[in-house]
């Protein structure tokens, strides 16, 4: 097999320097759609962990989302301090459960009524 077989459809070279960032795994934007969908660009990044933006002449930069300031917590740690700011905010409770029971109770009738 002779070099046809790494020629792209155009006749490009497949296999060269040039076309190494366009066959990574990275998703690569141009200036052009970070001007025009900068939204676009940065769901991706935020989604792939990078990207690259590609100029004209060939360069290639590289945009990473910054670390978060505070690390993510798992969903029952973050349930547990809304709690716990919650009892802190209204530290009796608004309605006594017979209140909140009558309340439902006068919800789901109220469609009857009309």
């Amino acid at each position: 097999m002779g070099r046809e077989g790494v020629r792209g459809p155009w006749g490009c070279d497949l296999t060269g320097i040039a076309n190494a960032d366009i066959l990574s795994d990275m998703k690569t934007f141009t200036v052009r759609d970070l001007d025009r969908e900068p939204g676009a660009v940065l769901d991706a990044c935020e989604r792939e962990g990078a990207v690259k933006i590609r100029r004209r002449n060939g360069r290639t930069y590289t945009l990473k989302p910054d670390a978060s300031a505070r690390p993510r917590m798992p969903l029952r740690d973050w349930l547990d301090d809304l709690e716990q700011r919650r009892r802190k905010l209204f530290p009796k409770p608004v309605l006594t459960r017979n209140q909140a029971r009558e309340f439902d109770r006068s919800l789901a009738n109220e469609d009857r009524v009309l």
